[in-house]
C-alpha cells in the first residue's frame, strides 16, 4: 500500500460472534430496507406529492443501474468455498464494474429522456449508489472472513447517517440536488473512517489486475448481473409506464404503495445471507438433504414475513400509509394487497437466484429473466395505458409472479440433474451389489 497505507486509520477486529453477525446482519438489511422509506417519507413531507413522485423515479432507476456496479459479485465473493480469487482481484473487478457503471448510467437515463432536475437527480443517485457499491465490497469481505456483524454494522450505520443528513439539508435547503450531495460526503466519510480501518487487517486492499482472474469473475457474475438487471429492469417497467401516461402524483402514489413490498424482498435478505456459507458447503460437500432442509426454511420465512405483512397491510396499511407519507391513499387499499403479494414474489425470485449462484447454475437463470423481460415490454405499456393505476399494480404482480415460477423451474431441473455426480451413481451401484 505504500505511504499512503501506512497512514490509514487501522481498528483491531472485534470477537467473532454469531450472535452479533445475527443482530447486526439483520440491523443492516432493516435499515437498508428502510432507507428509501425514510428518503421518499422525507420528500413527501418537506416538498409534497410531485417532488416525491420525482424522487422515487429517481431513486428506483439509480438502484436499478447500481446492479452494475455491485455485478452480482457479493454472492460469487461469499460463497468462494475454494479461495480461487483474492480480495485485491475483488476489488479491482468492482473499480471496473463502478466506472462502467456510471458510464452506462448517463446513457441509459438520456435514452430514456430523462431531463432536468429528473436528469440531475438521478445522476447524483447513481453516483451515491456507487458509494455504496464501493463499501459493499468491503463488507462482504468481512462476511466472507467471518465478521458479517462487522458488514451489517457498516451497511446499517451508513443508513442510518445518511437518512439523517438527507432530512436535515433538505428541511434547511430545500433541495434534493444539495441533500443527496451531503448523503454522497457522508458516505465516503463513512468507508474512510470505518471500512477501510477494519478491511485493513484482512488482508491487501489495493487492487490487483491479472486478466485471467478478472475474466473468470466476469464469467461468474456477468449471468447473474444480467438477470438482476433485467429483473431490477422488470420491476420498474410499472413506473415508466406511469411516467409516460399517466402524472408524478401517480407516480408518487406508486411509490408510496410499492415501498412495502420492497420491504419483505430486503427483509427477507437479512435471514439467507447468513446462509450462503452453510449452502455452500453443503452443496460442495453434497449434503442434499441438509441442503433442502435449509432452501424450504428460508422459503417458509419468506412465506411467513408475507403473511404477516398482508394481514398487517389489510387492517393498518392505508393508515399508516397516510400517517407516513402525509397523503391520502383512501380507495387504495385492495391495490397495496396486490402489490405486497407481488412482493412475495420478488422475494422468492431473489433466493432463487442465490440458490442457483451457490450451486453454480446462475447462468441458466438468464432463461427465466429473458422470458420475464418480455413479458415486461408489453404488459405494463398496455396495462397501465388501459386500466390506469390499477394497470400498474396487475403489472408489477403480473411480472413477479411469472418471473418466480420461471426461475423455481430452472431451479428444480438443475438441482435434480446435478446433484449427482458419476461417482456417486458408481457409489449407489457398489452399494447394491
Amino acid at each position: 500500500m505504500g505511504k499512503c497505507g501506512e497512514k490509514m486509520l487501522r481498528y483491531k477486529l472485534p470477537n467473532k460472534s454469531k450472535k452479533f453477525d445475527f443482530v447486526f446482519n439483520m440491523f443492516g438489511s432493516g435499515m437498508l430496507s428502510l432507507l428509501s422509506v425514510i428518503l421518499l417519507m422525507t420528500v413527501s413531507r418537506t416538498s409534497g406529492d410531485k417532488s416525491a413522485g420525482i424522487f422515487t423515479l429517481c431513486y428506483s432507476t439509480a438502484q436499478m443501474l447500481s446492479s452494475i456496479a455491485t455485478m452480482a459479485l457479493r454472492d460469487i465473493q461469499v460463497t468462494d468455498a475454494e479461495h480461487r480469487f483474492s480480495f485485491r482481484d475483488m476489488t479491482m473487478f468492482r473499480t471496473l464494474s463502478i466506472v462502467l457503471m456510471l458510464v452506462s448510467s448517463v446513457l441509459f437515463l438520456l435514452i430514456k429522456g430523462f431531463s432536468g432536475i429528473k436528469l440531475t437527480l438521478a445522476l447524483l443517485l447513481c453516483v451515491f449508489m456507487a458509494l455504496i457499491a464501493v463499501s459493499d465490497i468491503f463488507q462482504g469481505n468481512m462476511h466472507y472472513n467471518g465478521y458479517l456483524s462487522l458488514g451489517g454494522a457498516s451497511l446499517g450505520f451508513q443508513c442510518v447517517l445518511s437518512a439523517i443528513v438527507f432530512a436535515v439539508t433538505l428541511i434547511i435547503f430545500k433541495s434534493l440536488i444539495v441533500s443527496v450531495c451531503a448523503m454522497m460526503a457522508v458516505l465516503l466519510l463513512w468507508i474512510l473512517f470505518f471500512d477501510l480501518p477494519f478491511a485493513k487487517n484482512l488482508g491487501e486492499i489495493k487492487p490487483k489486475f491479472d486478466f485471467s482472474k478478472q475474466k473468470e469473475l466476469l464469467f461468474l457474475t456477468l449471468p447473474i448481473f444480467i438477470s438482476t438487471f433485467l429483473n431490477q429492469y422488470n420491476l420498474n417497467t410499472p413506473k415508466y409506464a406511469i411516467n409516460d401516461f399517466l402524472t408524478d402524483i401517480d407516480q408518487s402514489r406508486y411509490g408510496y404503495l410499492i415501498m412495502p413490498a420492497f420491504v419483505i424482498n430486503l427483509l427477507s435478505a437479512f435471514v439467507f445471507r447468513p446462509q450462503l456459507v452453510p449452502l455452500s458447503n453443503d452443496w460442495k460437500n453434497k449434503k442434499y438433504v441438509s441442503f433442502l432442509k435449509t432452501v424450504t426454511k428460508l422459503f417458509t420465512w419468506i412465506l411467513a414475513v408475507t403473511v404477516v405483512c398482508l394481514i398487517g397491510g389489510y387492517f393498518l396499511g392505508i393508515p399508516v400509509l397516510n400517517i407516513i407519507y402525509s397523503t391520502d391513499l383512501s380507495g387504495y387499499e385492495y391495490k397495496f394487497l396486490i402489490l405486497l403479494a407481488g412482493g412475495a414474489a420478488s422475494a422468492c425470485s431473489s433466493l432463487t437466484i442465490v440458490l442457483l449462484a451457490v450451486i453454480r447454475k446462475q447462468k441458466f437463470a438468464l432463461i427465466a429473466y429473458s422470458l420475464a423481460f418480455a413479458i415486461a415490454q408489453f404488459a405494463p405499456p398496455l396495462l397501465v395505458k388501459n386500466y390506469g393505476f390499477l394497470g400498474a399494480v396487475l403489472s408489477y404482480l403480473t411480472v413477479t409472479v411469472s418471473l418466480f415460477l420461471f426461475l423455481i423451474t430452472v431451479f428444480i431441473i438443475c438441482f435434480l440433474k446435478n446433484r449427482k455426480t458419476p461417482e456417486d451413481i458408481a457409489d449407489a451401484k457398489r452399494q447394491t451389489k
